[in-house]
């Protein structure tokens, strides 16, 4: 099991703590409960990722609590990044959402932990607690998606490739063929040709079918596949 709890248990030093988290009066609370822990100690807040890459370099936290939905550089990215440089860092996600394309972007990157921002105080002190001494917390939910969904012979990730899996969720988000040729920097042509092989192998007919298998799975979710975001990778 990847749930551990540790005994709470007061240290010869607080736990030093970032938090990445893009909506204000969230991170102000997560500040004002930190402070209140007498063994976590804030170190300090970023709003967005690119900040958050920065600040993490520059302050070197104990842990790193990540939203997975943040502007300028997404959570997963972030934590992607963030361990390239630094392999021995702690960091743990969180979302306002939990669902199988979620799940999956999380265990791919390398975070040692998740929880759901509806889980209790209680579960996120002992969530940071666990990972900072070494140890991995992925919360139950998670770990029920993990078993049931996404070991299904059917799920998405044994089915498509990644660049697949975004044209779904862009697809599934209403974006045309054009915006999303934008985004990938590819031509219009092939993105049709992923159309028609994300069907053919999900043996789908046409995209009122790709839109409901995308939301079955969670991938007509996420902030950087909102309408109005199709602009160029860099």
């Amino acid at each position: 099991m990847l749930l551990m709890f540790a005994p709470q248990t007061m240290r010869k030093k607080p736990v030093r703590i970032l938090i990445v988290e893009d909506h204000v009066m969230l991170a102000e609370s997560l500040a004002i409960w930190i402070s209140r822990q007498p063994d976590f100690q804030l170190v300090g807040r970023a709003e967005d990722g690119e900040a958050g890459l920065k600040l993490c370099q520059d302050l070197l936290p104990d842990l790193t609590l990540i939203d997975v939905e943040l502007p300028k550089l997404d959570g997963i990215s972030l934590v992607k990044q963030l361990l390239a440089l630094q392999p021995d860092l702690r960091l743990l996600t969180m979302s306002g959402r939990t669902d199988p394309y979620m799940v999956w972007q999380v265990a791919q990157s390398g975070a040692q932990g998740y929880v759901e921002k509806t889980l209790s105080p209680e579960i996120l002190a002992n969530a940071i607690r666990t990972v900072a001494d070494g140890n991995s917390f992925f919360s139950p939910m998670f770990q029920k998606i993990k078993q049931e969904w996404l070991s299904q012979p059917d799920a998405f990730q044994k089915i498509l490739s990644g660049r697949e899996q975004e044209v779904l969720r862009r697809v599934a988000a209403g974006w045309d063929d054009a915006e999303i040729a934008r985004q990938f920097a590819i031509s219009a042509n092939t993105v049709a040709v992923h159309r028609k092989h994300i069907r053919q192998k999900l043996e789908l007919h046409n995209d009122r079918e790709l839109i409901a298998y995308a939301r079955q799975w969670g991938l007509d979710k996420g902030g950087d596949i909102a309408p109005g975001n199709a602009n160029p990778v860099s």
